[in-house]
């Protein structure tokens, strides 16, 4: 590899840390399945630098199973150890459960001080005797993160309802149909409408053994949507974010949704 191709590729990972800073992500052991009498699954969860390779354990303790009848249902047991928490589930009906680790809406002030960047858990509201006075730049973020996932098992089903909080994901196209060279569309919605230009990253499983983690970078278009097609069969991550100016609001100076999304390509 030349000098060029690698201060290239030097940029383009500089530029994509930046953008997603640590990944967080819940990885089901299995996205489709068939089973006459239902089937158990575990979930890996964690955050990390690299896609799929566990690093800091998240609690378990705000997963969440969306059952297909819409239904809300917590893992059947859980462990937290260093790297990851593990959680497992008995699929008992026919249908798409959605998986969630969703954290609570919450506000994030910072600031600068002597040079340094300073972060504290308050709204624009509570700041008062909380602050330093040599504190600058001072920003307030309401924020919200989803991490979530797909498992189908048996004959695939509706389960998308959206809560119009912040950044949402729609599969347009349904998780158990997507395929290796084949269309994928997703929609995002921002506070329950269509959104345009949302950043999104989709990473494949495996980028440690590349020299170049062959990240997709997007831009969602004015219906809110983006469109790829997955090269290679095998399980990817989604990042997604967006955010904006609340200038009005006596609570933040702006908002911002994130979405993780961890979805698998099959064999064509």
């Amino acid at each position: 590899m030349n000098l060029r191709k690698i201060i290239a590729l030097t940029i383009t990972c500089a530029i994509s840390t930046q953008t997603f800073a640590h990944s967080r992500w819940v990885l089901p052991t299995h996205f489709n399945l068939s089973a006459e009498q239902g089937e158990w699954i575990m979930v890996d969860i964690t955050a990390s630098n690299e896609t799929f390779n566990v690093d800091k354990a998240m609690g378990a303790d705000l997963v969440t199973i969306i059952t297909p009848d819409g239904k809300s249902s917590r893992p059947s047991s859980t462990y937290k150890g260093h790297r990851k928490s593990v959680a497992d589930y008995f699929l008992a009906e026919s249908g798409t459960y959605k998986i969630t680790n969703n954290s609570h809406p919450s506000y994030m002030t910072s600031y600068t001080m002597n040079g340094d960047r300073k972060r504290l858990s308050a709204n624009k509201a509570e700041l008062s005797g909380q602050l330093p006075n040599e504190a600058k730049e001072i920003k307030t973020t309401y924020r919200y993160s989803r991490i979530e996932s797909y498992v189908t098992m048996n004959t695939p089903s509706d389960n998308f309802k959206t809560d119009g909080q912040l950044l949402e994901l729609i599969p347009v196209t349904h998780p158990s149909d997507i395929a290796e060279n084949e269309k994928v569309t997703f929609k995002f919605l921002f506070n329950g409408k269509a959104q345009k230009d949302v950043s999104v990253e989709i990473t494949a499983d495996g980028a440690r053994y590349r020299n170049n983690p062959q990240t997709l970078t997007l831009v969602s278009d004015e219906k809110g949507e983006i469109n790829f097609m997955p090269k290679a069969a095998g399980r990817y991550l989604l990042i997604a974010e967006h955010q904006e100016n609340t200038p009005k609001s006596p609570l933040a100076d702006q908002q911002m949704g994130s979405v993780f999304l961890t979805f698998e390509a099959q064999l064509n």
